[in-house]
C-alpha cells in the first residue's frame, strides 16, 4: 500500500466507524461541545483583558508639574527633553491659567479658588505615551524630577502595576480551572471511546491474527477522534454565533456580556479557530488514551 492508499483506507474506515456507532459518537461530540463552550468563556475573558490592558496602554499619559519659578526657557527645555525620548509621542503644555479654567468647571472648586483669591495651580505638561511604553518610564520619571524646575512627576506607577498584576492572577486561574475542566472532560472522552473500542474488539482481534500493521488498527480510530473533536468544536462555533447575532441584543443588559459581545470580528475568528483546535486536541488525544488501555494494547 502506498502513502495515498493508507491515507485512504484510514480515512474511510474511520468516518464507517462513526456511522455504525452513531450513539457513541454523538456522546463524544456533545462533551467535547460541552467542555469548549466552558473554556470559550474563559478564553472571551482573556481576550476582553488584553484588549482592556492595550487600550489602557494607549491613554496613558504622564503630568509634569512644575515649580512656579519656572520661565520660558525651562519650558522649552523640559519640552525638549521630552520630545527627544522615543517613548514620548507628544507632550502638550498647560499653563496653570489653562488648568485653573478647566478646575473651575467644577462649582464648588470654583468657590474654594473665589476664597483663595488666587491661582493656587502651577504649569504642567500632559505627556502622551507610546505603545507599551507604559511600563518602562521609570528612568525619564528619575530624569524629570533631578530637575530643579520640576515639582513632581505622575504617571500611576502603583495603579498601572495593580491594574497588570489583577489581570495576570485572573488569567492564570482562568488557565488553571480551563485546564482543569480539559482534562476532566478528557478523561471522559476517553473512557467513552474505550466503550466503542470493547464493542469493535472482535474486529481488532482478527485485525491482529492477520498481521495488520498498527496503522491500520490504530488510524481509524485516532481519525474517528478527530473528526469527534472537530464536530464539537463546529457545535460550539454554530451556538456561538446563534448567540453572538441572535441572542446578543437580550444580553446587552447583563453586565460584562456587552463587552465580551463587543469583541471585534477578528477576535471572534480567532477564539472560533482556538475552540475548533481543542475540540481536535480533545479528540484525538481521546482516542490515542482509549487505545494505551491495558486490555486494549492485550488484544492486538
Amino acid at each position: 500500500m502506498n502513502g495515498f492508499s493508507r491515507l485512504f483506507f484510514v480515512l474511510k474506515e474511520g468516518f464507517l466507524q462513526f456511522l455504525r456507532t452513531r450513539g457513541l459518537s454523538t456522546a463524544v461530540v456533545v462533551i467535547v461541545a460541552a467542555t469548549l463552550l466552558q473554556l470559550s468563556l474563559f478564553l472571551g475573558l482573556s481576550r476582553v483583558l488584553d484588549r482592556a490592558l492595550v487600550s489602557a496602554r494607549e491613554k496613558f499619559e504622564m503630568a509634569v508639574f512644575l515649580s512656579p519659578s519656572a520661565e520660558a526657557s525651562d519650558l522649552k527645555r523640559i519640552q525638549d527633553l521630552l520630545n527627544s525620548d522615543p517613548r514620548v509621542a507628544s507632550a502638550k503644555l498647560v499653563t496653570k491659567d489653562q488648568a485653573l479654567e478647566e478646575f473651575r468647571k467644577d462649582p464648588e472648586i470654583d468657590k474654594m479658588v473665589q476664597a483663595l483669591g488666587e491661582n493656587p495651580l502651577t504649569d504642567s505638561f500632559t505627556v502622551a505615551l507610546k505603545k507599551d511604553a507604559s511600563g518602562k518610564l521609570d528612568d525619564l520619571a528619575s530624569r524629570l524630577k533631578s530637575d530643579p524646575q520640576v515639582e513632581e512627576v505622575d504617571y500611576g506607577k502603583n495603579e498601572w502595576e495593580t491594574v497588570a498584576n489583577l489581570s495576570r492572577i485572573v488569567r492564570w486561574v482562568g488557565l488553571a480551572v480551563g485546564g482543569f475542566i480539559f482534562l476532566t472532560a478528557l478523561f471522559i472522552v476517553s473512557n467513552t471511546l474505550t466503550l466503542a473500542l470493547w464493542a469493535r474488539r472482535e474486529d481488532m482481534i482478527l485485525l491482529a491474527r492477520m498481521g495488520a500493521p498498527t496503522w491500520m488498527r490504530w488510524g481509524p480510530y485516532l481519525w474517528e477522534g478527530i473528526l469527534q473533536g472537530f464536530l464539537g468544536g463546529v457545535v460550539v462555533v454554530a451556538l456561538l454565533e446563534v448567540i453572538r447575532h441572535g441572542a446578543g441584543p437580550a444580553l446587552q443588559k447583563y453586565g460584562g456580556i456587552d463587552i465580551l459581545l463587543g469583541l471585534p470580528p477578528e477576535e471572534w475568528r480567532s477564539l472560533y479557530s482556538t475552540l475548533v483546535l481543542l475540540g481536535v486536541v480533545l479528540g484525538v488525544f481521546g482516542a490515542f488514551l482509549a487505545l494505551q488501555k491495558k486490555w486494549v494494547r492485550e488484544l492486538s
